[in-house]
């Protein structure tokens, strides 16, 4: 009778053990494919933005209806009536989780250029950014605006390590000639800038670029053609923001 009993007791025990693997592997692969399901959001919308901008912005459910709206009209046909609806409830009910999983994917960098790469490329193309002239008070006020849109991804700290960057960029560009230069002559064929501003290079490296540029363009229309003194021109600009990071340790 007791080892009856001791075996009645083993296999109730096999049996809750199966129930909890079986519990523990279906709510996992509910998980998965949860997190894989293909929004209508994400098919509709990353045609014209990347998702993380879509989702980045916080705004009021009543905003949210105003810019689907506007997609709607530029891009008709694209999105009906009951796409913006399905949309908008994609939106509402996903955007907490996907603001937080790009948070999470968020990088701290020491340099502030590649921190505003980070943080502001999301959203804008980078040459739209480096082509505005404005005072140090100015790209506060204006990186302060975008701060208050990306919710968490932009801290304070961050908005003012960026605007310090745009500031000191701007004073460097408005006394400089070769600015005009580098954003008629190179922005132009890498309009997203994003690459050119990631790369830092000492003075022979520059004019090893730039002088490949020349040959690339030789054959171009006259607006990009970049001359020799447009060349040294634009490599002392480059030099001057992007050249060999300073060693903080030399006196």
């Amino acid at each position: 009778m007791k080892y009856y009993s001791m075996k009645m007791y083993f296999l109730v025990f096999l049996f809750f053990l199966y129930q909890c693997t079986v519990v523990t592997e279906t709510v996992a692969t509910e998980t998965v494919v949860n997190k894989n399901i293909s929004l209508l959001v994400d098919t509709k919308c990353s045609k014209c933005h990347t998702l993380n901008r879509v989702f980045i912005h916080a705004r009021t459910e009543e905003e949210w209806h105003t810019v689907i709206g506007k997609m709607m009209v530029k891009i008709p046909g694209w999105i009906g009536p009951e796409d913006a609806e399905q949309i908008f409830s994609e939106i509402i009910t996903n955007r907490q989780e996907r603001v937080k999983e790009i948070t999470v994917e968020r990088k701290e960098y020491a340099d502030n250029r590649l921190l505003f790469l980070d943080r502001c490329a999301i959203c804008h193309p980078v040459n739209r950014i480096l082509k505005e002239n404005r005072s140090p008070e100015e790209w506060c006020e204006t990186v302060e605006r975008m701060r208050s849109e990306a919710g968490d991804y932009i801290t304070a700290e961050d908005a003012t390590r960026i605007a310090t960057f745009l500031s000191e960029r701007s004073e460097v560009l408005k006394e400089d000639a070769g600015s005009a230069l580098f954003v008629a002559k190179c922005l132009v064929c890498h309009p997203p800038g994003e690459k050119i501003l990631l790369e830092r290079h000492n003075k022979v490296e520059w004019e090893g670029i730039v002088k490949d540029r020349q040959q690339f363009a030789r054959n171009a229309t006259p607006r990009i053609r970049i001359g020799n003194e447009d060349a040294a021109a634009i490599v002392e600009l480059l030099i001057k923001t992007q050249g060999p990071k300073p060693d903080r340790n030399t006196p």
